[in-house]
């Protein structure tokens, strides 16, 4: 009975997991598209989430290509934080609001989801969150690279799009099974 309420649980949370996904992505159609305060918090929110997803993947894949992923997302999204801090010092960005210091619930539950996973399941459950992850990312970087209200964080999300591209071809060729 209990592996069944794992089981349950998991294909509950991964359900979770595509809808808060879904939503994200609409929400980064619209609002991210255009504002400055939108854009920030949800670039701020998303580096943080990967990182953080990727520090588990470190801990509990057991796959290498997983784990070599987990690793250039620590470094690539790390980079993207550094970059998105050095826009917002600049006078270009003045005024701009300050960047979220924590998850949203939503990337709070997907963490939890990743935490929670069954071993035997957690690649499958972080590859696919990858996936979701980086298609609303990217759909965010495009929209504001093309109608953003700032120049400075215009530059920024169209300098870190193609990054963003290449994690998610990465990723989806890990779910793939064709490695990394």
């Amino acid at each position: 009975m209990i592996e069944q309420h794992g089981t349950l649980r998991h294909t509950m949370d991964k359900a979770s997991d595509v809808m808060g996904g879904m939503m994200g992505r609409a929400k980064a159609k619209t609002a991210g598209a255009t504002s400055t305060a939108a854009f920030i918090e949800n670039a701020t929110i998303g580096n943080r989430y990967e990182i953080e997803a990727a520090q588990i993947a470190l801990k509990r894949s057991h796959s290498e290509g997983v784990r070599a992923a987990a690793q250039k997302m620590i470094v690539d999204h790390t980079a993207m934080t550094h970059q998105m801090q050095s826009a917002l010092r600049m006078n270009e960005t003045a005024g701009a609001p300050l960047p979220p210091e924590n998850l949203d619930t939503r990337r709070a539950k997907l963490i939890e989801h990743l935490e929670t996973a069954p071993d035997d399941a957690f690649d499958a459950t972080y590859l696919d969150q990858q996936v979701l992850a980086h298609k609303e990312t990217h759909d965010l970087l495009s929209g504001y690279a093309q109608s953003g209200d700032n120049s400075q964080l215009r530059s920024l999300a169209a300098a870190s799009d193609p990054v963003v591209l290449r994690h998610l071809a990465a990723m989806e060729r890990l779910k793939a099974g064709d490695g990394g």
